[in-house]
């Protein structure tokens, strides 16, 4: 289909119009995206300066026994432990020695 004389002087006015309208939609996305982007600054410097999660502490009493009696399960609780691997240690070279001396009775 080849265009004549008259489409030409109704497209050249139109030109305009149309890259007017279509700069107007490029600026619209750039601007949603920039806009995003200080939206997303602000929330960040926000939540810096904000305590998060209050809820985990509400519940949270602070007993000076509860804490020393923690200590002292933890003393003990190592105290064990030291002493199990005592009698493991003492196993270990028990089973060492088990085999290495005759006994000869005559």
């Amino acid at each position: 289909m080849p265009i004549r004389p008259v489409d030409y002087t109704s497209l050249v006015p139109k030109v305009q119009e149309v890259s007017r309208i279509k700069q107007i939609e490029y600026d619209k996305i750039k601007i949603q995206m920039e806009h995003g982007i200080i939206q997303n600054q602000k929330q960040i410097a926000h939540n810096i300066k904000k305590v998060r999660d209050t809820n985990k502490t509400e519940d949270l009493v602070v007993d000076p026994n509860k804490e020393r009696q923690d200590n002292n399960n933890k003393y003990y609780a190592k105290k064990e432990q030291d002493n199990i691997k005592k009698k493991e240690n003492k196993d270990k070279k028990e089973e060492k020695n088990i085999g290495k001396t005759i006994d000869i009775r005559i």
